[in-house]
């Protein structure tokens, strides 16, 4: 049996495991002497014969490996770091097959791995580069045309150039050629994780002249990108507004983030930034060189609005790479420092840009801006109605319909399950019947998707459990419930329960799920509350009330209605009542 096993890239000890047994039990080893570091030879205390492949033909290696065979020996080919980049395998196994010697590959870690780690840098980074270009100069073993350095360059992606550390001065021309500027990050790595280890950190336009200085000249790694620079943006793997498959967002309801950032360039704009933090309880920050793309992704994570003191350009250019949807988007305001003008430029209407504005046109009289067509015309907007009356809408996609009906004069109709004033808005039908209209607010599943759903969080969940009782189950609980009753999920406002659960981690996780509140009353204040409740006697003796889930929700409702009565299963205890909601026609103030 012959085995191809990767090496690794130099260090004994980053050989995996299944090739330093492989290596352990080998009779035969034939090994890429020019670049596999001698010293895990000593692993090979089977091997009868040891090959340094570096001064045979392809020929040569193939007659040892037949000849092994033969001999029912077994052989480990060791190839440098993983034979699978440029490791010249296929050609030994294509002989391989036309003989019917059976072999088989195990991987190594490559050099480009070990340079990495040497370097402490991710290739990948969020914001920077989403791609690495593994690739060699042409040299004496030419490239495909359309894989010609420069063109490759041009992407302007992380870059790995293996074999070429003898033609810096090409690499360099090729590299400037395709886009990249003289200055732009890039770095050898010499024998990347052997002991003699060495690292030049330079620039595109000083690649060769700092290789020469440093005589690097063979058995190098080029790096090449603004992944060097280390700026990238925070992941979404791990950021807790972000869903995967095994956990959902914290913000998944549609709750808003919280607070004003603001930021500013001068000192006559710190002076404006500070006194807009007072004014709307936001945070100043004073933008040092470099800093702001750090501030502009902090704040696209968790800030309620965005305040830019300055020029509109430096706004747009620190924003472009973050924006992603009005749904998500935080409001994005830019204030001249003399604040004449407050421009919104992200997320008018359900971020509250355009109220956002109007609030700093309050704090220092800057003229508000506001641009969104609706608004200029003195039209409805649907998304900002939306925001103002605490409601969620659950298929954003649809408000583009919504605003071009009504800014082509064509009637729009609204369906609710709570009153609305008679004083509708231009262009608004108030109507009763749910296959009749454009919009329906209610806190029930729509059945018909072609409606826009806008849903108020009116509903509050009573909660009880047993002690211990993990998230998942309240969770299944609690989605099982709403199903159950067609309410929908996001029209939960917060989670109520008796203050003996107050520290209770399976509902105290659930309210982070949700994105919701948790709220917990005592003993006292739930048995306070007016009306008929299902009643437990072993409840009574256990928390000093006959019952949490009915009375919480109600209680956490300020006396609403209860409209889904206890539901027990698994321990688990649910109730669900509707606080009082008077919907209004205001969208704007003004």
């Amino acid at each position: 049996m012959i085995h191809f096993v990767g090496a690794g890239p130099g260090a004994p000890d980053l050989i995996t495991v299944r090739g330093s047994r492989l290596l352990g039990s080998a009779d035969v080893v034939i090994y890429a002497g020019s670049l596999v570091n001698p010293e895990l030879l000593a692993l090979a205390t089977k091997a009868h014969e040891v090959h340094d492949s570096a001064r045979m033909t392809l020929e040569q290696v193939i007659d040892v490996m037949v000849r092994a065979n033969r001999s029912g020996y077994e052989v480990v080919r060791l190839h440098t770091g993983d034979p699978c980049l440029y490791g010249a395998i296929r050609e030994q196994m294509d002989a391989l097959d036309e003989r019917g010697i059976p072999y088989d590959d195990t991987p190594g870690v490559s050099s480009l791995c070990a340079a990495a780690a040497s370097l402490k840098a991710e290739y990948t980074l969020p914001g920077v580069s989403q791609s690495l270009i593994v690739t060699r100069l042409a040299g004496r073993t030419p490239v495909p045309e359309g894989e010609r350095l420069s063109a490759l360059a041009a992407h302007g992606a992380s870059m790995a150039v293996f074999l070429s550390a003898g033609m810096l001065p090409q690499v360099q021309e090729e590299l400037i050629r395709g886009g990249y500027d003289a200055d732009a990050p890039a770095t050898l790595v010499y024998k990347a994780s052997w002991p003699e280890e060495r690292v030049v950190r330079t620039t595109v336009g000083r690649l060769a002249s700092d290789g020469e200085k440093a005589g690097i000249c063979r058995t190098a790694l080029i790096l090449v990108g603004a992944f060097l620079a280390g700026d990238g943006e925070r992941s979404s793997l791990y950021d807790p507004s972000f869903s995967t498959g095994y956990r959902k967002a914290k913000h998944a309801t549609g709750q808003a983030p919280q607070g004003v950032r603001i930021v500013s360039f001068t000192d006559r704009g710190e002076q404006l930034a500070r006194l807009l933090a007072r004014k709307l309880e936001g945070t100043a920050w004073r933008c040092e060189p470099g800093e702001l793309p750090h501030w502009t992704a902090e704040g696209f994570r968790g800030a309620g609005g965005l305040v830019f003191v300055g020029a509109t350009g430096i706004a747009v250019r620190a924003i472009v790479p973050h924006a992603q949807s009005k749904v998500s988007d935080p409001a994005v305001v830019v204030v001249d420092e003399n604040a004449r003008f407050a421009v919104p430029l992200l997320s008018g209407h359900l971020g509250g840009a355009n109220d956002l504005a109007r609030r700093i046109s309050d704090a220092c009289g800057a003229q508000p801006i506001i641009t969104t067509a609706t608004d200029g015309r003195g039209l409805f907007a649907v998304d900002e109605w939306a925001r103002h009356q605490g409601c969620v809408i659950t298929n954003p996609e649809r408000i583009k319909d919504i605003s071009s009906r009504l800014l082509a004069g064509e009637a729009v109709c609204v369906r609710s399950d709570w009153p609305l004033p008679s004083d509708t808005p231009r262009g608004i039908t108030v109507v009763g019947q749910k296959d009749a209209c454009d919009v329906l607010l209610s806190a029930h599943e729509a059945s018909d998707g072609r409606v826009l759903h806008v849903v108020p969080r009116v509903l509050v969940l009573g909660i009880g459990c047993r002690r211990g009782t993990p998230c998942d189950l309240l969770l299944h609980r609690v989605e099982s419930l709403m199903a159950r009753t067609r309410y929908d999920l996001r029209s939960l406002a917060c989670i109520c329960s008796i203050d003996a659960k107050s520290d209770e981690q399976g509902i105290v996780a659930l309210a982070q799920e949700l994105g919701i509140p948790f709220r917990t009353f005592s003993a006292p204040e739930l048995a306070a509350i007016p009306g008929s409740f299902a009643s437990s006697a072993f409840v009574q003796d256990v928390v000093g009330v006959d019952n949490v889930c009915e009375r919480s929700a109600v209680l956490g409702s300020n006396g609403g209605m209860l409209v889904h009565p206890k539901d027990a299963n698994d321990g688990v205890t649910l109730a669900l009542a509707e606080r009082h909601f008077e919907p209004s026609w205001e969208w704007t103030r003004g």
